[in-house]
């Protein structure tokens, strides 16, 4: 009987090393950490409004949860077909407050083409500069 808890224990520990199916592992990003000197409320909407501006198959399609209370904001990028549905999970945008500005955390998964191309992208679109970004 004293096995049982420490079994149970072993177990608990043991998964929370796994992996939702589906979801991918850290290693299957690029990542890029980038900062802006302007706030993550501007940053913010200068993403969306480059993403409205881009075509959707070159940078993606964002679905943003709402800001937290400390201001930082997290999206997940899809991809997009030509109906504009998105589909899988292109990377991800993590925006965080700074003492500067903003603390940005850039990532897309190293399976796609041109994802270099696309964190610059991405990083174009957070100053604002959306027609450098969108070709």
């Amino acid at each position: 009987m004293k096995l049982l808890p420490l079994l149970l224990a072993a177990i608990a520990m043991l998964a929370g090393y796994s992996i939702l199916p589906g979801q991918p592992e850290d290693t299957g990003f690029l990542t890029k950490h980038v900062s802006t000197s302007l706030p993550v409320s501007e940053t913010y909407d200068n993403l969306r409004q480059g993403f409205r501006y881009c075509d959707f198959a070159n940078v993606g399609v964002p679905r943003c949860k709402p800001p937290k209370s400390d201001g930082a904001v997290f999206c997940n990028v899809y991809t997009g077909d030509t109906a504009g549905k998105t589909s899988r999970v292109l990377g991800t945008i993590q925006l965080s407050p700074a003492p500067t500005g903003t603390q940005a955390v850039l990532r897309v998964q190293t399976h796609v083409a041109n994802r270099e191309d696309i964190l610059t992208a991405w990083e174009i679109l957070m100053s604002g500069k959306v027609r450098e970004a969108c070709p």
